[in-house]
């Protein structure tokens, strides 16, 4: 009975540390340099390169609840500051993955990987 415990365990464990490492890879992907979309409230404001050489980009984006300062530089884009009332696009710092788009819900911003919108990739299928 003590083996069989053991092996679950073993087991358990081995599938938790391999996802644990999928998730840290997802996270950390370096996608530096590619393209990135920028919306506001469905209408497409800003696509262009997700990082900036030289001088310092920056975005407004006027929402329903204030203005979304946005910022691209040689490091990648992020919400610099934000007049929404949580702040959690602030929060979210850089954009670093295409599973991971940077989003304001109360002014209904998204900035995405220009690749997040690939058409030849089903996201859900309904009927």
């Amino acid at each position: 009975m003590r083996n069989k415990t053991v092996i679950v365990c073993a087991v358990i464990c081995g599938v938790l540390f391999i996802s644990a490492a999928v998730l840290v890879i997802l996270q950390f992907a370096d996608r530096t340099g590619e393209g990135i979309i920028i919306t506001l409230d469905g209408v497409k404001i800003y696509e262009g390169a997700g990082t900036h050489t030289g001088e310092t980009l920056y975005i407004d984006a006027q929402g329903k609840y204030g203005i979304n300062h946005i910022r691209i530089d040689e490091t990648g884009v992020c919400v610099e500051r934000a007049g929404c009332p949580n702040g959690e696009c602030v929060a979210m710092g850089y954009l670093k993955n295409r599973y991971l788009p940077i989003v304001c819900l109360p002014n209904k911003l998204v900035i995405q990987y220009a690749d997040a919108l690939a058409e030849d990739e089903l996201d859900a299928i309904s009927q």
